[in-house]
């Protein structure tokens, strides 16, 4: 593999007032990830090792907000053929997908990828597995409900959807106390300080969290009856909410 470009992007004068995902987003967007999420590849494994229980012969794995494709990589290395799983990819940002294009050559005989408007165009077929990372929190909150509530349609019985979000703290006080320690992590990534500001303000502008509680309620209400958290690390929450009804196997 190329070495990944690496992340000045709020270093310059230039840097961009709001966050987009573009193609100066997408050329250091693999390093940026690394860098600025924490426990990123943990994360990673954790949603792989999930997707191996709820995946389901015959069905569709879908990453939602697929960016560079990274995860859709390790799904399908890992996820038996035998169960003749397919795997979809939908971003909305071409430049991501390009990127993806380039990372996927020689597994896209058992993937597609389609650039889609999560909000709007997308739909989802046989699906025993649905996986958005870091992808909801860009949606607008009076939004979410109705996208989740489409996610649930079209999960098979059994099926499972894995989200991973930056979160808010329960508390206000201890809110602050958690974006703290965020930022003292990127600061040990090489971060300087004013590029942790400058990207917050970016940001902020385009990324709406939620408390864990409010993100299990949104959960519930689209139909869900199964909802644990199964990461938490400050202000970021991974979480897994199963559709009744058994996996087929």
């Amino acid at each position: 593999m190329p070495a990944k470009n690496k992340d000045t992007l709020f270093k310059h004068p230039s840097a961009p007032v709001k966050f987009e995902f573009n193609e100066p987003v997408a050329r250091v967007f693999d390093d940026m990830l690394e860098r600025s999420v924490p426990f990123y590849k943990e994360c990673l494994q954790m949603v792989i090792d999930l997707a191996l229980h709820f995946a389901q012969k015959d069905s569709s794995v879908y990453d939602l907000g697929c960016s560079t494709g990274t995860l859709l990589r390790q799904l399908i290395k890992t996820l038996p053929k035998g169960k003749n799983i397919h795997f979809v990819g939908l971003d909305n940002s071409e430049a991501m997908l390009k990127k993806s294009r380039r990372k996927l050559r020689g597994c896209l005989e058992r993937c597609e990828l389609v650039e889609a408007d999560l909000e709007s165009d997308f739909g989802l077929t046989d699906a025993s597995v649905v996986i958005m990372n870091y992808t909801l929190q860009f949606i607008p909150p009076k939004r979410r409900v109705a996208m989740l509530k489409k996610i649930y349609k079209g999960l098979r019985p059994g099926g499972g959807l894995i989200l991973i979000e930056k979160v808010r703290g329960e508390s206000d006080g201890l809110n602050d106390l958690f974006i703290e320690q965020y930022h003292a992590f990127k600061q040990s990534q090489g971060y300087s300080k004013l590029e942790i500001s400058k990207k917050r303000e970016a940001l902020e502008q385009v990324l709406t969290p939620l408390k864990p509680e409010k993100n299990r309620d949104l959960l519930v209400r689209a139909g869900f009856r199964q909802v644990d958290i199964f990461f938490k690390w400050f202000n970021f929450a991974g979480f897994l909410a199963v559709k009744p009804g058994k996996i087929r196997r």
